[in-house]
């Protein structure tokens, strides 16, 4: 198993995955300065922890932890930021400039009834689906970044999606 060794190793890693992250960071927070703050912070521990790291295949969901974490206890210092809300999530995405203006519509409006619908869901759903069906992260990876059990995880976005799809039926029948 690879290591990172040195800190042209370290750079190459800041570089891949400082914008993702700050991306990440910026969604929790809704604050560009705190966003900076907090990955310089998940960089520094980075640093500081990055021989702990045994397989460079796990990198990513580990500096998404970290970040996630860095996160938290910048919450339970301020105790007045709080966590993600999922308005903020689908407010973040962009549209493809290149669809035609009905497609766009189409879509703003199917964006804007997930949203309805997931933020009425359990919160926990909510990050499990954001993570696993919008961000693109595996089961696994979603699951040590929220700090549950795997089978909990596959759980969790099985009856989100259920209890979502459950809900834009009875929007599209009513």
């Amino acid at each position: 198993m690879e290591t990172i060794a040195n800190n042209f190793e370290f750079d190459i890693l800041m570089r891949l995955y400082s914008k993702s992250l700050f991306r990440y960071l910026y969604r929790l927070t809704n604050d560009y300065h705190l966003a900076e703050d907090l990955l310089q912070e998940t960089f520094y521990k980075v640093y500081l922890h990055v021989s702990g790291i045994s397989d460079i295949a796990q990198i990513k969901s580990w500096l998404y932890r970290i970040a996630y974490h860095t996160f938290i206890d910048h919450c339970r210092k301020a105790k007045k930021m709080q966590l993600v809300q999922v308005d903020d999530f689908f407010a973040s995405l962009k549209l493809d400039p290149l669809l035609e203006t009905e497609n766009a519509f189409l879509q703003k409006y199917e964006l804007e009834l997930i949203y309805k619908h997931l933020s009425n869901m359990k919160e926990l759903q909510q990050k499990a689906i954001m993570l696993v069906d919008l961000k693109g992260f595996s089961y696994k990876e979603a699951a040590e970044l929220l700090n549950v059990k795997l089978p909990y995880l596959k759980s969790l976005v099985f009856r989100g999606r259920r209890e979502l799809e459950k809900r834009l039926r009875n929007e599209v029948k009513g």
